[in-house]
């Protein structure tokens, strides 16, 4: 199992002082930290894609260059690039770019998104025909980044090309590109379909919920004669001792889950507790070992990617618990 980072980054206020950094002293810190964690062994970094809301990271990409311009070895992904609403050339040929940069370290993750606002905002499609949009974006995705002549091609979603031929292409053919989902047996039948490594979504459930589809997708994939790989996420906070990590990740969590829940129109209360027996983990290394272990156990996956800052956690806190869980709990797993 590798392990690596990953910022959906929300831009909250610190929930004991009520400030909110700048918008860029936030991006700096996602930059940063993530340049970092490179010298921590973390394997991959994943940022995410939003728009128009507190999630700040709205071009993971452009974030993606400034972290491959100050790193050598640390894989650049996204977490997940709205890919139903966006246009396939333009992806491909921002990511061929990354990847040239970076020799060749660009991974792709993408996804349908859950906000109908996003499918009006980027070009007026309908968000129930997003498995068929997505479908066609992957097929047109896949061949730009592979094609060695020029081609052309025509598709329901998006206007024709005529004799075209992506330039810069990938280093050294396609980046891996991910399928981010499985909350259902129908989207990692759909994944395994298309012979696409799997990212399982970073929702509070609990673990035992993915095993099962977890389970599926790899016999399906076997039955294509096909390497299943499976990425998993969780958020996760490391203190010295298990008390002082659940007192002060408690007020960061759940400002953080009551606010992204209310962007769902969720008013549910929040229950801490809960959260941190699901996928959630915190504790004291030795704590959060354990809980890492189990989730071997029931998913086993290929790439782990943990959510250190939530909630306007401080960037020196941050740091500070990343740099723990890469002392203390990475060499144990």
């Amino acid at each position: 199992m590798e392990l690596g980072v990953m910022s959906l980054g929300d831009h909250l206020p610190n929930p004991h002082t009520g400030i909110r950094t700048s918008q860029g002293e936030r991006l700096r810190s996602i930059v940063d930290s993530s340049v970092e964690a490179e010298s921590m062994g973390f394997a991959m970094v994943a940022l995410g894609e939003h728009h128009f809301n507190d999630y700040i990271i709205s071009s993971p990409q452009l974030m993606l260059a400034a972290i491959a311009e100050r790193t050598e070895k640390i894989r650049l992904a996204t977490a997940v690039t709205l890919l139903a609403t966006s246009d396939p050339v333009r992806v491909a040929e921002d990511f061929a770019t990354l990847d040239q940069l970076s020799g060749g370290r660009a991974e792709l993750v993408v996804g349908r998104g859950i906000n109908p606002e996003t499918y009006a905002a980027f070009g007026g499609l309908d968000p129930k025909q997003g498995h068929a949009i997505m479908g066609e974006k992957i097929q047109l995705l896949a061949q730009l980044w592979n094609s060695k002549e020029p081609f052309s091609w025509s598709g329901e979603f998006r206007g024709p090309l005529e004799n075209v031929q992506l330039k810069p292409s990938p280093l050294a053919g396609a980046p891996r590109l991910w399928m981010g989902t499985g909350t259902t047996e129908e989207s990692v039948r759909r994944t395994a379909a298309q012979g696409l490594p799997l990212m399982l979504p970073s929702i509070f459930a609990r673990i035992d919920t993915w095993g099962p589809l977890v389970e599926i997708y790899r016999e399906l994939m076997a039955e294509q004669g096909k390497q299943p790989v499976v990425g998993s996420c969780s958020y996760i906070h490391v203190a010295p001792a298990s008390q002082t990590a659940r007192e002060q990740w408690r007020p960061y969590l759940t400002g953080y889950v009551t606010w992204a829940r209310q962007l769902l129109g969720n008013k549910s209360p929040v229950n801490y507790e809960e959260l941190i027996e699901g996928t959630a983990m915190c504790g004291s290394p030795e704590e959060v070992v354990e809980r890492m272990n189990t989730f071997k156990e029931v998913i086993d996956p290929d790439m782990h990617l943990a959510v250190f800052d939530v909630g306007g956690l401080p960037h020196e806190l941050l740091v500070d618990n990343m740099r723990l869980f890469s002392a203390e709990v990475m060499p144990k797993l």
